[in-house]
């Protein structure tokens, strides 16, 4: 699926929402997050080849495939918690939303950790060699 057809549909929910959140509000948040889920099924469709192109990258680089595993963990976290926090703002949470996405940062720094440490060592080594 193109871009065009997705902006379509998203333009379309958010309507189609619009209009409904003056008469129903429950149904016009269902709609809201049914089309949102539809995008993010289409999306996540053709994450297969992106995870491809990272493994290609990786692999002629020679970096360690730990640190494409990190990597795909804290875009995994960021995409989740982005679409989670949007949903409870479209539902009037904003409260909710500000926490999922520290709780998001926090996750992702954790996942991170690793690759923070390997950083570390490196660095270390790179000091202790010139002394």
């Amino acid at each position: 699926m193109s871009v065009i057809p997705i902006c379509m549909l998203a333009v379309t929910a958010a309507v189609l929402a619009l209009t409904l959140r003056q008469k129903n509000g429950e149904i016009a948040l269902l709609l809201t997050v049914a089309c949102a889920v539809m995008l993010l099924a289409e999306v996540l469709g053709s994450a297969s080849e992106i995870i491809q192109t990272v493994r290609g990258i990786v692999s002629a680089s020679g970096v360690s495939t730990g640190y494409l595993a990190i990597l795909l963990k804290v875009i995994g976290i960021c995409l989740l918690t982005e679409f989670t926090a949007n949903t409870c703002r479209d539902a009037g949470s904003s409260a909710l939303a500000s926490n999922v996405t520290l709780a998001g940062k926090l996750m992702a720094t954790a996942a991170a950790l690793p690759l923070y440490a390997d950083i570390l060592n490196v660095v270390t080594a790179l000091l202790t060699k010139r002394m």
